[in-house]
């Protein structure tokens, strides 16, 4: 932590004095996954898959990063890795707890798990895991948070559907900007505190389900302090030191059973 805060008052320094030789500008890919269970569904790989995953970024040189990482980058000047890259979960599967965390730990890269409230509150009074369809508790949450190689992400308390019109965490039709924002802040805002409560964490990220999102959403975030938000259209992210809008709606791609990492990225050119 002290090397943290010393690396990010030194960034800032630099910044202010013009000093830096950090780059202006940094290309950097997102990768979603979301379960590990290897269930034949189209957004479920294996562990074996996960881990070739990260043997490949290995091997080419890649360093994962957080979102945090992003942040300091685009708003203290703090370096990133010549290669970057960041790994996202979606959901909070129990296996990513299971799975996905020891392998981020063995081949230290750090990745970014997205956790829905009201799954994990079910969960964490639940003694009985469920491999395939589980989520994660507040207690593994703490464990993950607590090791360094995981930054949880808020990926709503109860927003996780498409229900009353509303499609994730996107506006309503008829909604106007106020009713908009007073959702957002009672349902990321429930979830906020109970992650600070629960686990000690208060996440800077915040992921749209099912990628649906509304231009206003990022006004909003910000006003609730949020750093960076993910959505789900594909794309290389460039970001630039002194812009924080750069950080929202931040693109990835999608790793499925048919496209690994090393598809993915080799595709890039």
């Amino acid at each position: 932590m002290k090397r943290y805060l010393f690396l990010v008052l030194v960034g800032t320094i630099l910044l202010l004095l013009g000093m830096s030789n950090v780059p202006e500008r940094a290309e950097v890919p997102i990768i979603m996954y979301h379960s590990l269970a290897g269930m034949g569904k189209s957004t479920s790989i294996s562990g074996e898959a996960f881990e070739a995953d990260l043997r490949y970024l290995q091997d080419a040189g890649y360093q994962a990063v957080t979102l945090r990482n992003l942040a300091d980058f685009v708003h203290h000047g703090v370096p990133l890795p010549e290669r970057p890259v960041v790994l996202t979960f979606d959901d909070g599967y129990y296996n990513n707890y299971s799975i996905g965390f020891p392998l981020a730990v063995r081949y230290e890269m750090p990745i970014v798990i997205s956790v829905i409230g009201k799954d994990t509150e079910i969960w964490s009074g639940i003694a009985s895991k469920d491999f395939k369809d589980g989520h994660v508790t507040w207690a593994e949450i703490r464990d993950m948070a607590e090791s360094g190689f995981v930054e949880i992400a808020n990926h709503t308390w109860d927003l996780h559907k498409h229900a009353g019109g509303r499609k994730g965490a996107a506006m309503r039709p008829g909604e106007d900007v106020e009713q908009y924002r007073a959702v957002l802040w009672e349902d990321l805002g429930r979830l906020q505190e109970a992650l600070v409560e629960q686990s000690g964490v208060r996440p800077v990220g915040f992921v749209f389900p099912f990628g649906r999102l509304s231009p206003e959403a990022t006004e909003i975030l910000r006003e609730m302090v949020f750093l960076a938000s993910l959505s789900c259209r594909d794309g290389v992210n460039v970001l630039t030191r002194g812009a924080p809008l750069c950080l929202f709606e931040l693109k990835r791609f999608e790793r499925t059973p048919e496209r690994s990492v090393r598809e993915i990225l080799e595709g890039l050119g």
